[in-house]
């Protein structure tokens, strides 16, 4: 019994005195593509610690950026990036491996080719803000193709994200037919950070619930430009410059559209959670509601120096 202890005893410490494998060599276990580790550094993020590794695929020849958590994430990262094409992915519960490393990764590959949208699963959508006109991404023509495929998925019974690009479109189209074809309401939820589009993104949604309206009503373009007319009124009131973002909302909305037979009838805004203490006082580099300087601004006055208008 003795020595049956002393063996292990010794057999454990000789396992703490061996030095643990390096990155080098976890990189090099077989995959289909080898990838070399070109250089490595930390990021301190608040209280987390990430590491960003720069590699290169052998046989490929190309370089990238990626950023894990530890060894396990950089693992399943090279494993998908291996076996499938990242930009491809239009769906992200699709990928072989389901780690915070890979989905990062996937979405900054989409959205380094301009693809800024990518399904999380069949009703949820990730958007990211490309902070550049996309002109061509948000067409009649893109809305019409979205509308047609979207109208064959219903009809097959498949699932909108398998046959569906992904698309702002894509999500309002789909609301726009599961309200007409079941009589239920439907709701769109936008959400994110300041400054990650949800303005932009509820202008999209309007101007294809306007369009996918039937008949293409005489009033359509009337009732576009009223509710944009109104939402630049609340956004002067509930606006202001951040430092993450110069148009910023300072409060939420709930916009309901109401319909008759496929046609919008009506339309009704809310606004809640206004940030009211911004009148009274805020940050050095950031600025009150627009309408104070819109105000400065219709009298001829500067209002580059003002912060809290006397």
């Amino acid at each position: 019994f003795r020595r049956k202890v002393g063996f292990l005893l010794l057999l454990l410490l000789l396992l703490l005195l061996l030095p643990l494998p390096p990155l080098k060599t976890i990189l090099k276990r077989p995959t289909t593509h080898s990838t070399s580790l070109i250089s490595k550094s930390l990021i301190k993020l608040s209280d987390d610690v990430l590491v960003m590794y720069h590699l290169k695929s052998r046989e490929r020849g190309e370089e990238y950026i990626a950023v894990c958590e530890e060894e396990e994430g950089l693992e399943k990262l090279l494993l998908n990036r291996e076996t499938t094409s990242l930009e491809d992915v239009n769906v992200l519960t699709d990928l072989r491996q389901l780690h915070k490393s890979v989905l990062l990764e996937t979405c900054k590959v989409r959205f380094s080719k301009d693809t800024i949208h990518t399904w999380v699963d069949r009703s949820i959508l990730l958007i990211l803000n490309p902070f550049k006109p996309l002109p061509s991404t948000y067409t009649p023509s893109v809305m019409s193709t979205i509308k047609t495929s979207v109208l064959s998925s219903l009809h097959s019974s498949k699932n909108i994200s398998k046959t569906t690009p992904p698309h702002v479109f894509s999500i309002s189209t789909t609301a726009f037919y599961a309200c007409l074809n079941t009589s239920k309401n439907q709701s769109i939820l936008i959400s994110g950070e300041s400054g990650s589009g949800k303005t932009v993104s509820t202008s999209l949604c309007l101007d294809n619930l306007i369009y996918l309206s039937s008949p293409p009503a005489l009033n359509a373009s009337s009732l576009t430009s009223r509710i944009k007319s109104v939402t630049k009124v609340l956004e002067s009131y509930g606006n202001c410059r951040t430092v993450r973002n110069d148009n910023s909302s300072r409060f939420g909305k709930l916009i309901c559209l109401s319909y008759a037979e496929g046609t919008i009838t009506r339309s009704k805004i809310e606004t809640y959670l206004l940030e009211k203490i911004r009148v009274l006082g805020g940050r050095e580099e950031e600025r009150n509601f627009n309408v104070f300087y819109e105000w400065c601004e219709y009298n001829k006055r500067d209002a580059g120096g003002y912060r809290i208008l006397q």
